[in-house]
């Protein structure tokens, strides 16, 4: 079974003092085509499932059970380790237990569960984090729902929160007993030197941009996984609407947006934006 050798393939990466770049995939030929040219892992993440199966902004709209379709496609196509992102696990322990029970089923090599508070509360700010207390609760709810002793699971936080505050979490999460430690955000050196000496489990970096610490010091700091955003989605998107474009108005055509201007505008951003002002934000109506 594809899982089995994906999750025993994550387990040598892990122990390994390294650091590898992970691939972005999304549906079985982008999963093939990063194992084929050498990828050592990838990540199927939530705001491109959400693309890809509602054509909507990262908004959680997004179920459970549209997710793991997806997954079980993107993880089945190939060898490789898929990271899936379980989000908040939707909803509370029970729902994280049910969340790592479909996407284990689904094929995941690693699954993180991340503190949001997600979908956004009325009046409350997009970024809301859980008490410590609950985020401990729902990842040991996920270890007990896990069959596969080699699938991992992940602690997943925001690094846009006070330092002290960071460093507090990531040690109760790591006294969990989960294995792994995800950090969304940019991050500096000294931060990771500080996160090192709260956990010595392995970490995984999501900062979307440029860091400034190198592959070398990341790896010598615990970072076995750097992921640095979805370009392949989004060149792939530009290539599609290149396409088309050519197809319909001749070769000569060229597309003058980028692929995030062409993601926001298909995907409707400002519609979306504007309903989630209407109902969500702490504004008189």
């Amino acid at each position: 079974m594809m899982a089995s050798v994906a999750r025993l393939r994550l387990r040598q990466l892990l122990d390994n003092q390294q650091c590898v770049t992970c691939a972005s995939v999304f549906d079985p030929l982008s999963s093939r085509m990063a194992d084929d040219i050498g990828f050592q892992v990838g990540i199927l993440g939530g705001s491109v499932a959400s693309l890809m199966s509602l054509g909507v902004p990262d908004i959680y709209l997004l179920t459970l059970s549209e997710l793991a379709e997806q997954a079980l496609r993107v993880c089945q196509a190939s060898d490789l380790p898929v990271i899936v992102d379980g989000d908040n696990g939707y909803g509370n322990a029970l729902n994280v237990m049910r969340t790592v029970s479909e996407l284990e089923h689904a094929g995941a090599a690693v699954i993180t569960i991340e503190d949001t508070v997600i979908p956004r509360p009325y009046k409350q700010p997009e970024l809301n984090l859980s008490t410590v207390e609950e985020g401990c609760s729902k990842l040991q709810a996920a270890l007990q729902a896990r069959n596969d002793a080699d699938m991992a699971i992940f602690a997943r936080t925001h690094a846009q929160q006070p330092h002290r505050d960071l460093l507090q979490r990531v040690d109760a999460y790591s006294r969990t007993g989960v294995d792994g430690i995800c950090i969304f955000g940019q991050i500096s050196r000294a931060l990771l030197v500080q996160l090192n000496r709260v956990t010595d489990l392995p970490l995984m970096l999501i900062d979307y941009a440029e860091t400034t610490v190198s592959a070398e010091e990341m790896m010598q700091l615990g970072v076995r996984i750097h992921f640095r955003g979805h370009r392949t989605y989004e060149d792939s998107v530009k290539a599609i609407y290149q396409s088309l474009l050519q197809l319909h108005q001749g070769e000569a055509a060229r597309c003058d947006q980028s692929a995030r201007q062409l993601i926001g505008r298909f995907a409707e951003q400002q519609r979306f934006r504007a309903i989630s002002s209407d109902y969500l934000d702490p504004v008189a109506r």
